[in-house]
């Protein structure tokens, strides 16, 4: 099997049980006492997490518990292994920052996740989120991958100098100079990838 997926034509083979009504999705289960979690998310693409105020939400009516990146921290829960490690050109192996599953102290993209609120029901969950009360300290931004690279970025992580976790090229570099140097004309296109979810 190929290890190169971007831009593959991967057959599909889950079309038929979904388009028929038989798919089985996450929100079908219902089991007796299950539990709902409401992931709590940063609006600030980077900010220090001053402090955390959940009292009223764990009061809420429903609620099962309250967990932020400071109790995560507190029972030792590690970060998050990235599943595909890259080596750079250089043969070094690509910075991994760690990647806790709620954040402690900065929040380094919109959506990081700062809280997690478990309660009876989703409804119940989202009603305490809105009493969490968060204090944030904006701090400088960056918000593409060529203005992160550039002289005097912000720094997104300590452990990546220059905003760099690896320096990696795939393919023929000679055999494409080539290719363009005996080209009748040449188009130019600026791509940038998408937000991936391969675990969707």
């Amino acid at each position: 099997m190929s290890t190169h997926l971007i831009g593959a034509s991967v057959r599909r083979k889950e079309d038929k049980r979904f388009v028929t009504g038989k798919g089985n999705y996450t929100d079908d289960i219902n089991l007796p006492n299950q539990l709902y979690a409401y992931i709590v998310r940063s609006p600030y693409a980077s900010a220090r997490i001053n402090a955390i105020d959940s009292r009223a939400a764990k009061a809420a009516p429903g609620v099962v518990a309250v967990f932020t990146g400071a109790d995560m921290a507190a029972d030792t829960v590690g970060s998050l292994p990235c599943g595909w490690q890259i080596h750079s050109r250089d043969g070094s192996p690509m910075v991994e920052p760690p990647h806790p599953p709620l954040v402690p102290d900065q929040v380094r993209h919109v959506g990081d996740q700062v809280a997690v609120i478990v309660a009876e029901s989703l409804y119940q969950a989202k009603d305490a989120a809105e009493l969490l009360e968060i204090d944030y300290t904006e701090l400088p931004v960056v918000t593409a991958t060529p203005r992160a690279v550039a002289e005097n970025a912000p720094q997104v992580w300590e452990q990546a100098p220059g905003n760099l976790c690896f320096d990696w090229e795939i393919g023929d570099q000679a055999a494409v100079a080539a290719a363009f140097a005996n080209a009748r004309h040449i188009a130019k296109i600026d791509l940038v990838n998408n937000r991936l979810i391969p675990n969707a």
